[in-house]
């Protein structure tokens, strides 16, 4: 037998699910304990929501395979906007529209083949526009974005469009937007009005259509470029796989239930790690966008070599104060992003590297793993050592609070759930009412306290916040966030701007805690001006 699926997760303690077997590595596929579940995303299906849905395509549709490009016969002239910057990313979508000011693209969830792994049979996964990851959607803050999405899957789905703050009808939710059945269509049409680096993914079914593959990059620069010598995206994932295929998304173990799916082959842009070695020059400086997309797993990442590295961006986009991370781990928790500045200081090597828990001795260490592998070239031309200048940025420390409000994170058993246990905010599952209601405008303190052991990513839909404390000490994570990483038994003390009217999700982003009940919604009632 394969000494890579040797290990039964099922007799395994719960401590499985966080550590990875030797063989975890670059090309490992080690046994990690997981299970799944099938029920509907969020506990409920909402009313029909805004937007166009129909049975027929619309605005040109492309096949699985594609990614929207156009034929000769649809060629346009070139848009007038200004240029990107250079970008290292998964494929583009392809902006079929002419007009300045607006991107348009045609996005289709399909059933696809991939083979990730030399041990594990072809995938059956599920695609957009046939790529994994999801080709990367690229926009400016102000455009107007057109996504044409069609549904060939076999089941229901959505597209939500993480991090973004616009309209609740466009956000995906199922509870608002009628899930897309197979063969309909959904125009999705928003503005977008905060430069930074976002993602999309489903929210129906999400621990299992996410895992499958369902998940792109969405990047929004900035109204004028920060030059930096190029950009680069890194869409970090990983996955549980067998020697047969996917691990089984039916069986509900103790290590999955409590701490979610954790996978046993680490991903980088839909390629086993490391990805290929890379070029740079000394002096050029470059802009590392760092997502995570996995079911569970909190990465752990640093930046070595002969670099400086600081952190110039987070969820809500630049910093007003970037800060070192130069050698220093710091964590992203599922669903975060955060936009890594990398100045190549001399000739040598640099890495971007996760470090993941192992058991040793009875306890845990953390084990570097590189991602992606820098080549850095000398450039005796260079005399100074220079990064650009970035744009001023808003700050909101100085807005009054006006409440305050608390969360509690439990569990309970639960006979009626499929794991036996149930995931609750505020003693209660699947909230269908809103936990709470503000005023738009409003600034909220959210004191969150979880009760038990596992950690839990709290991500707020539509709405930005700080992260005030953790465990009662300033965490120092400055910037605008919309994912807050919750320790077991700790508590976080978040400040929300709830400056976007509408129904918005809040919930647990271990995609399994959410099917398991984690899962409520805040409404922020819009202004008279609105």
């Amino acid at each position: 037998m394969n000494p890579l699926f040797a290990a039964d997760p099922g007799r395994a303690p719960w401590l499985l699910a966080l550590l990875l077997s030797a063989s975890l590595t670059a090309s490992g596929c080690g046994a990690t304990a997981a299970g799944d579940a099938a029920s509907a995303d969020a506990g409920a299906e909402g009313a029909d929501g805004a937007g166009t849905s129909s049975d027929a395509a619309t605005g040109g549709d492309t096949s699985a395979g594609g990614t929207g490009d156009t034929t000769a016969a649809d060629a346009t002239p070139p848009k007038q906007d200004k240029p990107f910057p250079e970008l290292v990313a998964p494929k583009l979508l392809v902006d079929k529209n002419p007009a300045p000011g607006v991107v348009e693209v045609d996005l289709v969830a399909a059933v696809g083949k991939r083979k990730l792994h030399p041990d594990v049979p072809e995938l059956d996964m599920y695609l957009y526009n046939g790529e994994f990851p999801g080709p990367t959607l690229r926009a400016r803050v102000g455009d107007t974005v057109i996504v044409h999405f069609k549904n060939q899957l076999p089941e229901k789905t959505t597209v939500h469009w993480h991090g973004l703050r616009i309209s609740d009808q466009m956000d995906g939710s199922p509870r608002i937007q009628k899930p897309v059945e197979p063969g309909e269509t959904f125009t999705y049409t928003f503005v977008v009005p905060d430069a930074g680096t976002y993602w999309y993914h489903p929210h129906v079914r999400a621990n299992e259509q996410v895992e499958k593959g369902l998940y792109g990059a969405l990047i929004v620069q900035e109204a004028d470029n920060v030059a930096y010598t190029r950009e680069r995206m890194f869409v970090m994932d990983d996955m549980y796989l067998t020697k047969e295929g996917f691990g089984a998304f039916d069986t509900w173990s103790h290590p999955v239930t409590m701490h979610g799916r954790s996978g046993n082959v680490l991903l980088v842009n839909g390629e086993r790690i490391p990805l290929t070695k890379v070029s740079a020059k000394e002096g050029e400086v470059e802009r590392w966008r760092v997502v995570n997309t996995a079911n569970a797993r909190t990465m752990i990442v640093d930046v070595q070599g002969p670099v400086y590295a600081r952190i110039v961006g987070t969820d809500g986009g630049l910093l007003a104060e970037p800060y070192s991370v130069t050698g220093q781990k710091f964590k992203v928790p599922v669903g975060a992003r955060y936009d890594i500045e990398v100045l190549y200081a001399e000739k040598g090597t640099a890495t971007l590297r996760q470090h993941l828990p192992m058991a040793a001795g009875g306890g845990v260490v953390y084990k570097p793993t590189v991602m992606q592998m820098v080549t850095v070239d000398a450039d005796p031309s260079v005399q100074d050592l220079k990064t650009p200048a970035l744009p001023p940025v808003v700050s909101f420390a100085d807005r009054k609070v006006d409440r305050t409000v608390a969360l509690e994170f439990n569990a309970v058993e639960d006979p009626a759930s499929p794991a036996g246990v149930s995931w609750q905010i505020n003693g209660k599952s699947h909230w269908m009412t809103p936990i709470f209601t503000f005023a738009q405008g409003e600034t909220v303190i959210i004191d969150i306290t979880n009760k038990l052991g596992p950690e839990h990513p709290f991500h707020l839909h539509g709405q930005f916040f700080e992260i005030l404390e953790v465990n009662g000490v300033d965490p120092k994570l400055p910037g605008l966030k919309d994912t807050a990483l919750v320790p077991g038994m700790g508590t976080v003390k978040l400040r929300a701007y709830l400056d976007n009217p509408g129904m918005w999700m809040a919930h647990c982003h271990i995609l399994e805690h959410a099917e398991l009940g984690m899962m409520s919604e805040f409404k922020v009632t819009p202004s008279a001006a609105e």
